[in-house]
């Protein structure tokens, strides 16, 4: 007879707290010793199907992992499922029989990615067993919808970029390039938390997960807020999808879908000359060639804009989500260590930079190491369209961020259509002096920069690649800002 010896982690340190429960070929066995953190079972030495549950004390939270096994007729034990979070089998001989040793790492996190992708279909049930409404026709994007899988993501061929310098001889400059992500693209589940309940997670091929990978860099980017939409009749819509226990359309509506993960996700035709609604960062960060994982949380419907990332404005909350985030991708990649992320960064657009604010301003963060010391860079592209005190207010946020913790290394970047005069008082906190529209100005050591974009540079540069927007409007230039100025500010990064 051999032995199966059971172990579990939870943030990469042994815990006790969970059971493990097993059959073998079909029938309960109860473990012969438990000794501290191991749970030992005897095991058949020849002919068996052996199956697995590993059981944490917070169910909610960590759930049920399973794995199963199988012992051959001579007594060779192999594996028949085992999920990333299981470390493979090691089997060590011995004079009383085979010993395999198991241990589970359990993760609070769920791969959503196909559920998410479903949500995007034009007709259908809203959840199984859900009563109608379930077509998603009265919604009209431009493009087919769902995508075929959200990962790997399609080419953008001859699309607009800015260049490297973005601003030069008083115009914005861009190129026409094509370009493939190369990374994994996934959606993540949080149960039990209220917003945001989901986040997509984009990891570039170039940032290394394997066994002996150092800490990873990670960029949050806030979308903007939920709330603003609604009267509009977004999110909330009594046509969109919605869970039939509930009847909330958070997190797996067809606006939460579309519009709050897949058009940040993607290009939906070239972002200067067509459609500058769609943001397509995972496209920005391979342009730009820096290396960084991009999480984009979602934001849920609220009362006001904290009430719509209440768990991301916690510090203490979001180090433990971004640590599981990274220790979930290198599961993935056979690399089972648990431990601090690296360099982080923040980017908001429009409202998004509310939701930022709120972590920036959460009193209970200013002593925390994630806001003073891990967090370098913050980015606010366009915080307000036509109000230059929101602007202000956003940028005074940043401004007071950037003096505290290792403030000599951080870097704080402004992308504004707003005239910069009326933000000048902040800009000399910062260091940055404005000059003639459209301009790149920043300190000497490159960390502050203000780079404004006002509407007649956009009109002239769409006008000369004869583009189909004409920047006529302020609301279209809000929305052309990130969906290509994420690219200067990646290049310009610590990443």
């Amino acid at each position: 007879m051999g032995q199966l010896v059971l172990s579990a982690r939870i943030r990469g340190e042994a815990t006790t707290r969970c059971e493990f429960a097993m059959t073998v070929n079909g029938s309960p066995v109860t473990p012969t010793a438990v000794v501290l953190d191991q749970s030992i079972f005897t095991i058949p030495d020849a002919s068996a199907q052996i199956e697995i549950q590993a059981n944490s004390f917070e169910p909610v939270k960590y759930g049920t992992v399973t794995a199963r096994l199988e012992v051959d007729a001579f007594g060779s034990i192999q594996t028949v499922f085992l999920p990333d979070n299981w470390e493979p089998l090691t089997v060590l001989p011995s004079l009383l029989g085979p010993t395999a040793v198991m241990v589970v790492h359990f993760s609070p996190l769920r791969d959503a990615t196909e559920q998410a992708r479903l949500s995007l279909e034009r007709t259908g049930p809203d959840f199984p067993g859900a009563p109608p409404p379930g077509d998603m026709s009265f919604r009209t994007p431009p493009m087919p919808l769902p995508p075929a899988t959200y990962s790997p993501l399609p080419q953008a061929t001859d699309t607009s970029f800015v260049a490297s310098p973005a601003v030069g001889d008083h115009a914005i400059k861009v190129e026409s390039r094509t370009v493939t992500p190369f990374g994994d693209l996934l959606v993540l589940r949080l149960p039990g938390v209220g917003a945001p309940q989901l986040v997509a997670v984009y990891w570039p091929g170039a940032v290394p997960r394997g066994p002996g990978a150092p800490p990873a860099p990670f960029l949050v980017f806030f979308r903007p807020t939920m709330a603003q939409n609604v009267p509009d009749g977004f999110f909330t819509n009594v046509l969109d999808r919605h869970d039939p226990m509930t009847n909330d359309t958070y997190p797996w509506g067809f606006d939460y879908q579309f519009f709050g993960l897949l058009r940040p996700l993607r290009y939906m035709g070239d972002p200067l000359l067509e459609d500058p609604f769609p943001k397509g960062l995972p496209y920005q960060i391979q342009a730009s060639g820096r290396n960084v994982v991009l999480v984009l949380p979602l934001p849920r419907v609220g009362a006001e804009p904290c009430a719509e990332i209440t768990s991301f404005a916690d510090a203490v909350f979001l180090q433990e989500y971004l640590e599981e985030i990274q220790a979930f991708m290198f599961r993935r990649a056979g690399n089972f260590s648990f431990g601090p992320v690296g360099r982080v960064g923040m980017g908001s657009f429009s409202s998004g930079h509310a939701l930022l604010s709120c972590f920036l301003t959460q009193p209970a963060n200013q002593t925390h190491p994630l806001l003073l010391d891990t967090l370098q860079e913050v980015w606010l592209f366009d915080p307000h369209a036509d109000k230059a005190e929101v602007t202000g207010e956003a940028l005074a946020h940043v401004a007071a961020w950037a003096v505290r913790g290792s403030a000599a290394t951080k870097i704080a970047r402004l992308y504004t259509q707003n005239d910069p005069g009326h933000l000048a008082p902040l800009l000399a906190q910062l260091g940055v002096t404005a000059g003639a529209a459209p301009f790149h100005a920043e300190t000497a050591d490159g960390r502050k920069s203000l780079t404004s974009l006002p509407q007649a540079a956009w009109q002239s540069v769409a006008q000369q690649l004869q583009g189909t927007v004409p920047y006529a409007n302020s609301g279209q230039v809000h929305q052309v800002i990130p969906a290509l100025m994420v690219t200067d500010a990646l290049r310009r990064s610590g990443f």
